[in-house]
């Protein structure tokens, strides 16, 4: 198994190359210019003895403090990169565990954001059709009175619940809120739904379904557990 040692050319961070796959370690722009994409390869040798050896002939690559092309060592010694030291972790060798973040109490954001915009949008429509009562009423008492003169206190009375019910309507749209709780009720949303991992903004999924059927956090890539 060979396994090979460098410099990420983006991030400069090490890059791990094992079977074809590569992986990233440490933190960005931490590896020197002098260490190359790929500056030494490791074997296996067996006994946890590794074969270190140079990819280039212009690499530089010091053990335990002496400059070496090729050499039998072990984890134990001190594996240096490139004329500026950088110093190789072994660590860097360790297959990362899988992190993964639980995206269950999104649901609850969720939840709360649609059960908050139906209680708003409901409100707002039952103002919407207190708006239509009183021309309702109003119409009834004027059909009344044409039809049976007779009986025209009839409608005057529902002349007069017209009124009433007209003013009642407006005094419940003065009290009404709904425009400004529907825009706190978004922005509450959308502070609430991010990645519980980088905290990015989650507004690439519009709903928690769609959420639910992505495997992993399209910024970090850590993986959801459900």
């Amino acid at each position: 198994m060979e396994i090979i040692i460098g410099r990420d050319q983006q991030t400069r961070q090490l890059c791990i190359i094992k079977d074809g796959n590569s992986r990233l370690y440490g933190q960005a722009n931490s590896v020197p210019m002098d260490v190359s994409r790929h500056h030494i390869s490791l074997v296996a040798a067996g006994s946890g003895k590794w074969k270190i050896k140079n990819l280039n002939e212009r690499n530089v690559t010091f053990v335990n403090g002496i400059a070496v092309e090729s050499k039998t060592i072990s984890e134990s010694d001190k594996v240096e990169l490139g004329n500026s030291h950088y110093l190789f972790s072994w660590a860097a060798l360790k297959e990362p565990k899988e992190e993964t973040i639980d995206i269950r109490p999104l649901k609850v954001v969720w939840d709360n954001y649609q059960q908050n915009e139906i209680e708003i949008r409901d409100r707002q429509k039952n103002n919407g059709l207190w708006a239509s009562v009183p021309l309702g009423f109003s119409m009834l008492g004027g059909l009344i009175a044409g039809v049976a003169p007779e009986i025209r206190e009839i409608a005057l009375l529902f002349t007069g619940l017209a009124f009433l019910i007209f003013i009642y309507g407006l005094y419940r749209r003065s009290k009404d809120n709904s425009t400004v709780e529907l825009k706190a009720n978004q922005e509450e949303f959308e502070m609430k739904w991010v990645c519980p991992k980088c905290k990015h903004p989650l507004t690439c999924f519009r709903s928690y379904i769609i959420l639910s059927q992505s495997d992993a956090c399209p910024y970090c890539k850590t993986k959801y557990k459900k």
